[in-house]
């Protein structure tokens, strides 16, 4: 007997490697779901929203570079689904979103749910296919697959709930090889940027989200260079904050001492950086750009010479064929940029106010999490201290690069945990954010994913709360009415701590990570403007 659409199109993801689908059930996905139940390869997991399903699919992607699925059922489904999709999208991941139609006979009509699901999601994915033929499936999927992997942006298929039973006679195909074929500039090519590195008298180095799995080699490029090193928030671990170089976060989520350096400095390598925030950063500086993807040279501002590639492969030939040269006025320069960087953190994380300052919050994340760990940010006010105040070993972070949506942390985790079970996985989320998808942490405790979740709890939306005020704005709208999170932990299976105190802070967070449970903390903090803030972002 034949299979259906649904057990080949199933099948075509296990030959891709995909270990993982995320979604809600919906009537028109029930086959594709009963042929995921049937099988051990993949598994399906059950969330409470969409959103979530999208959002885990994109932080997956992001933290592996590996393909990641979600799925929703037609009409609100997809629609739930579409700021995961957004946030894939903005941030450069592979991502496949198969959603539920209406059969094909309601195709067009007034039928509850159905809407032309192609023409909504145009501008979010690389690839868009109504499945309207059984015998296209396998060619649709690996359409999909290709356009998702080559142009790194999610795809979407959407399939008629009548067609997934139906037989389908075509072969799996297995991905082709040539599909992660990697552009790299030639040894000539890499040559004709010494010149530049060479003349510079005050290099500094920007590493973002790509220069990620090549931070050994970017230290010993910087050493030999002579060159400080400034991260993203993409890019915090790419080098130990404590190493003499480190200089800190880039912008308002950054350091004073990285602001000031990036004004002295003569010319900066960037290093897979897709943020240039130009009113931090002088006018003069010369610019040269390392990024896998060719398009993206030159995209944030004008470059004077790019080279494209893998940094983990292209820095180390670069430094064998740099000299070395002796710039002490710049190392005396940069080793003050770095004790003043470490004693921002320490003076912010010091600051005395109302409850828990949420500098202190990071700054005992420093000092307690593993230098392996995978943390996970919200967008929000407690995002920006911890890129300022944060000093990292080896941590991973994921975060909304791009895309900035509320709402992404928790789901971050649930997927961080997924894909790498055996590290540490924090999420630091404020309290709107938390609010906007709380109902999945008790995705975390169904599928026993010891997670730990620190909500900033202020009791509001502090960044637009301050940046209105800043601009002389009444701050409407900014006040929640939160619940007492610890306890909604408790109720639903988990751990719950309540911090109020500075004092128990550093206690609390040590029980939260060693309660091996998906885990709350509840942390009361104040809402202590953020130096620098403007009504501008």
């Amino acid at each position: 007997m034949s299979a259906t659409v649904a057990q080949v199109m199933v099948q075509q993801l296990i030959s891709w490697g995909i270990k993982h689908v995320f979604g809600v059930v919906g009537d028109s996905t029930f086959y594709f779901l009963d042929a995921l139940a049937r099988q051990s390869a993949i598994k399906f997991y059950a969330v409470r929203h969409e959103e979530t399903a999208a959002l885990m699919a994109s932080a997956y992607a992001k933290l592996t570079g590996e393909m990641a699925v979600c799925t929703g059922t037609s009409g609100p489904g997809l629609v739930h689904l579409l700021n995961g999709l957004a946030d894939a999208q903005k941030d450069g991941v592979p991502l496949l979103a198969i959603t539920g139609q209406v059969a094909r006979q309601d195709v067009g009509t007034h039928q509850k749910q159905y809407l032309d699901q192609q023409s909504l999601v145009h501008s979010l994915v690389s690839y868009t296919c109504l499945l309207s033929d059984p015998q296209a499936t396998v060619k649709v999927l690996n359409q999909a697959y290709k356009k998702a992997i080559t142009q790194r942006m999610p795809a979407h298929i959407s399939v008629p709930m009548d067609v997934f039973q139906l037989p389908c006679e075509e072969q799996i195909r297995q991905p082709e090889p040539y599909l992660f074929t990697r552009m790299i500039s030639d040894h000539h090519t890499l040559k004709g940027v010494l010149p530049w590195l060479e003349r510079a008298e005050r290099p500094v180095i920007l590493a973002g989200v790509g220069a990620r799995g090549a931070g050994q080699q970017v230290r010993a490029l910087a050493e030999k260079w002579g060159a400080g090193v400034i991260h993203t928030l993409g890019g915090i671990g790419v080098i130990p904050g404590t190493h003499p170089l480190a200089l800190g976060g880039l912008g308002h989520a950054g350091s004073w001492a990285a602001a000031e350096i990036l004004q002295q400095a003569d010319l900066c390598l960037r290093i897979g950086v897709n943020w240039w925030p130009e009113k931090y950063i002088s006018k003069h500086i010369q610019v040269i750009e390392i990024d896998a993807q060719a398009a993206n040279i030159g995209a944030g501002s004008n470059v004077a010479y790019g080279l494209v590639g893998d940094a983990a492969q292209l820095l180390p030939e670069l430094t064998n064929l740099l000299s070395k040269k002796e710039r002490r006025p710049w190392q005396e320069t940069l080793a003050k940029a770095h004790r003043d960087w470490h004693n921002q953190v320490a003076q912010e994380a010091a600051q005395s106010g109302g409850f828990v300052p949420p500098a202190r919050i990071v700054q005992v994340m420093s000092q307690l999490l593993h230098a392996e760990a995978v943390v996970c940010l919200d967008t929000g006010d407690h995002t920006i201290w911890f890129g300022r105040n944060f000093i990292p070993q080896n941590q991973r972070v994921l975060l909304s690069g791009k895309w900035r949506t509320m709402g992404f942390a928790l789901p971050a985790a649930l997927a961080a945990k997924l894909a790498r079970p055996a590290r540490q996985v924090v999420a630091l989320v404020g309290d709107g954010g938390m609010g906007m998808l709380l109902a999945d942490f008790t995705t975390a405790v169904k599928y026993d994913l010891p997670v730990v979740i620190l909500v900033v709890n202020n009791g509001g939306l502090i960044e637009e709360k301050n940046r209105m005020l800043t601009g002389n704005l009444i701050p409407a709208g900014v006040s929640l009415h939160n619940p007492n999170f610890a306890a909604f932990a408790q109720a639903c299976g988990g751990a719950g701590f309540w911090v109020n105190d500075a004092s128990q802070l550093e206690d609390t967070l040590t029980r939260a990570l060693q309660c091996n449970k998906p885990a709350i903390v509840d942390i009361i903090s104040d809402g202590t403007t953020i130096p620098g803030t403007t009504i501008q972002a």
